[in-house]
């Protein structure tokens, strides 16, 4: 008597749980499901260039362009922190964290991952991350920050295009040096959804970090929808008599093999008439850009150059990867986006992307001629000539003594003259003076 008392407390424990439950909704999961190196301790893989190294399961992204040339919207380094060689500063838990980074320039990045999941579920995506901004080379400290702004996204229909509409983001949030939870929640329209991370800073300072560690993705599953199936009704129906008939030949019929999904990304070029960067009503095709389509190890795969048809062109491919589109502009125009992408594909999954370009002639120079170079020889060295003198001085003649008498002599002779022309003068002034009148 005892036991059946006990069994059936037992029972109405387990019948008023089974009651308390929501109606139509499955309880939440205990912990986190669905995501692929949740914790980033299940290793990293380059992911075509060295400075990119991604966390297995995740894939990157990253906004390339435009105004590079000045710092702005370049790839960021991606790279694992590992805290045997850095210590656990960056780590929130375990050895290993995602970690991505520019220096002196600002980028607009982040990764990325796919998850099937029950349409209309209701999913919640969270994630620890750290962000150390600063112009001052002190891990410890933070001096004239850069406005990182950091974001987690979910986009519901599962597409990879970080620029799309259809992502419900989180509030930025700008805090330096410590760590914070990331959420956001939304309810999935496909079967799959992709969830994001976003770091973005404003300002070119030389440490742009931020460290991501132990993402989450949790889920309520929709209720199942519930239909009155009505009892069936016994109808008497004649019955046939059967007559003989010949017995059928076995006919072989060949199945065709199924057709394997593909990955496309479909492009088209755009002539930006009013240089926003964006695709615009009214806005036609800019025919002669030429798009390059490459795999994940950077390979060349497809080359393709627009015309004026307004269709975008699709670059396919059957397997899954982070692939890599550029373009080059005709000569006398200019990007106004992005110029190169990083794109996820999946096999059966659509990407469209749209380059936007303007005209800018580059202005013709004027043509001045320039001057004949004249040629004139230069003349040979002669070597001067031996100046000769054409003066032979003659030594001034030596004064030969004059006798004492002589000289007296000549000193009144030459007085004489003297004393001759002063009596003249006077008569000639006495005959004025005395001439009678």
């Amino acid at each position: 008597m005892r036991l059946r008392s006990i069994a059936s407390a037992i029972l109405i424990v387990v019948v008023l749980g089974f009651a308390a439950l929501p109606v139509g909704a499955e309880p939440l999961a205990q912990g986190c499901e669905g995501l692929v190196n949740a914790g980033f301790e299940d290793g990293f893989s380059d992911r075509g260039a060295g400075e990119v190294t991604v966390a297995n399961g995740w894939h990157p992204w990253w906004q390339d362009g435009p105004f590079q040339q000045d710092g702005f919207n370049r790839r960021p380094e991606y790279k694992p922190e590992d805290a045997n060689r850095f210590g656990t500063r960056r780590i929130h838990s375990g050895t290993f964290a995602q970690k991505f980074f520019t220096t002196f320039s600002t980028h607009n990045a982040g990764f990325l991952q796919q998850v099937a999941v029950p349409v209309g579920s209701k999913v919640t995506f969270s994630i620890w991350v750290q962000v150390w901004s600063s112009t001052f080379y002190d891990v410890d400290s933070v001096k004239d920050p850069g406005n990182y702004r950091v974001y987690v996204g979910i986009d519901p229909t599962g597409g990879t295009d970080w620029s799309s509409g259809n992502i419900v983001w989180s509030e930025p949030q700008v805090q330096y040096n410590t760590w914070i939870n990331l959420s956001v929640s939304t309810t999935a329209k496909a079967g799959t959804v992709t969830v994001y991370t976003r770091g973005q800073p404003e300002f070119r300072v030389q440490y742009n970090d931020s460290y991501w560690d132990d993402a989450c993705l949790t889920l309520v599953r929709p209720a199942p929808t519930r239909t009155n199936t009505p009892k069936a009704t016994n109808t008497p129906t004649d019955t046939a008599t059967p007559e003989n008939s010949p017995t059928p030949t076995d006919t072989l019929t060949l199945t065709p093999a199924p057709t394997p999904e593909v990955a496309s990304l479909c492009a088209r070029a755009i002539l930006d008439a009013n240089s926003n960067g964006a695709a615009d009503a009214g806005e036609g095709s800019l025919p002669g850009v030429a798009f390059k389509f490459a795999n994940p190890q950077g390979q060349p795969v497809e080359s393709y150059t627009t015309t004026d048809q307004a269709e975008p062109h699709c670059f396919t491919t059957a397997q899954e990867g982070t692939y890599q589109l550029s373009v080059a502009v005709p000569e006398g125009y200019v990007a106004t986006a992005a110029d190169s992408w990083g794109v996820y594909l999946v096999p059966g999954k659509t990407v469209n992307l749209d380059f936007a370009a303007k005209y800018a002639p580059t202005p013709t120079p004027s043509w001045t001629p320039s001057p004949t170079n004249t040629f004139t020889p230069q003349p040979t060295n002669t070597p001067r000539p031996t100046r000769t003198p054409s003066f032979t001085p003659t030594p001034w003649p030596t004064d030969t003594p004059v006798p004492a008498g002589v000289a007296v002599a000549r000193s009144i002779n030459e007085a004489s003259g003297i004393i001759v022309l002063a009596v003249g003068l006077l008569l000639i002034v006495g005959l004025r003076l005395f001439r009678p009148r």
